[in-house]
Formats: C-alpha cells, structure tokens, sequence
C-alpha cells in the first residue's frame, strides 16, 4: 500500500511571522518577569548607583511587552482584515451549540487515543481553535490590559495611567492586579505543553506535517492508496 502525499499552503507568512515573534516574545516575558518578581542573583557590593541590574531585567520587560503588544495587534488585523481564510475568525462560533457537537467530541476523543480513526482539518480543528482563543487571545488580552495598567503607575497622569488606570481599582489595588498578573502568566506555559503534545501527536498520527508548516506554510494530506 503506498501513499499520496498533497500540500496545502495553509499558514501563510503574516500568520508564521505572529508565531514567531509571539513565541519570542513570550518566552522573554517570561523569564524576566519571574525574575522581577523573585530576583535570584543578589546585586554585588558597593554604591547602589553603579548597579543597576533590575533596572535592566525591567527595561528588557517593558521593550518586549510593547512588540508583543504590537504582533498581538497586528494579528487581530490579520484575523478581522486578511485575506486568509484559514487564519480568520470567521469560523470560530463558540457560542454555537453546533460548535460542542460531533466534531469537537471526536476531536476531543481523538487526543485522548479514545478512536481509531483521526477526524482531519486542513486549519485549526475545533479543539486547537478553542484553546488558541482561550489562552491565546483571552490570556493575551487580560496581560496586555493588566501591563499597560501596571506600567502607567512608573508614570502618573500619562498615557498608560489615563486609559489602563482603571484596572487597578478594578482588582481592588496594585497589589491584588500584580498577583493577577502573575498568576494568569502561567497559563502559557500550561498552554505551551497542550499545544507541543498536539503539534507532535499530528505529526505522528495522521503525518500532516504540523511541526515544519508553522515555518514553510505547508501542511500534508496523506492518504493511503490501496496496492
């Protein structure tokens, strides 16, 4: 028995361009945020005003909030604007009890070896669609609403304080808003594992090529060909 083996230009350069950057950028996030948040190299001996380490870890924070900010945005465009029907939100009717029916129970099934058979989606399947939203367009949201906020505090009765302000007495304080912030920050590296697992589980189950299309744009429909 062979193998037909199609490509599809699915994720086109604006879409791996996000990826990219948003991996980037959220991985810096990361690290210096924890690193802000519990410092765990302690600053050498002498004048404080010749260290200024922490100013660094917040500085490198604050830059690449602001081009995550910025992909973020960009996306958004793409997704309401592009020309890219994979990419768009067209399709993406949670509020639908259609959208909880067969194809999400099969997909769901699916990831958990629970069918033999592995339900096929040249985009998003409807599992993957509804956690991108979740974690990746509500979590991103909240972050950047909660950021812009805390950062207008470094700068009372600027732009960020003007129009983020109100998160703060919104959560009850800076402090309260902070722990938030922190908190729901650890959903991405929640959301990294469940996105890895399904990436690679794709590629080994029904051979779409997931792993390399976020980097060339193409994805494999295979199908086998009786003998």
């Amino acid at each position: 028995m062979g193998r037909i083996i199609e490509e599809i230009y699915v994720w086109r350069l604006p879409v791996r361009f996000y990826h990219w950057v948003n991996a980037i950028c959220t991985v810096i996030l990361l690290v210096t945020g924890m690193y802000i948040a519990a410092p765990v190299i302690n600053p050498p001996l002498g004048e404080a005003v010749w260290y200024n380490g922490m100013s660094w870890w917040r500085y490198l924070h604050f830059a690449t909030a602001f081009i995550f900010i910025a992909n973020f945005l960009f996306r958004m465009y793409w997704a309401l604007f592009g020309d890219d029907k994979y990419a768009r939100f067209g399709g993406f009717r949670p509020w639908s009890p259609a959208w909880w029916g067969k194809p999400f129970r099969e997909q769901v099934e699916s990831y958990l070896f629970l069918r033999s058979d592995e339900p096929n989606y040249v985009g998003h399947n409807p599992v993957a669609a509804l956690a991108h939203f979740i974690f990746i367009f509500c979590g991103s949201t909240f972050m950047i609403l909660s950021g812009l906020a805390m950062y207008g505090e470094n700068n009372p009765g600027g732009f960020s304080e003007n129009f983020f302000g109100w998160m703060i007495p919104l959560f009850g304080g800076s402090y309260a808003l902070h722990f938030a912030h922190h908190l729901l920050a650890w959903i991405f590296p929640i959301y990294l594992i469940m996105h890895l697992y399904a990436v690679f589980r794709h590629d080994v189950v029904d051979r779409t090529s997931v792993t390399s299309s976020i980097v060339t744009g193409y994805k494999h429909k295979v199908e086998e060909e009786p003998s």
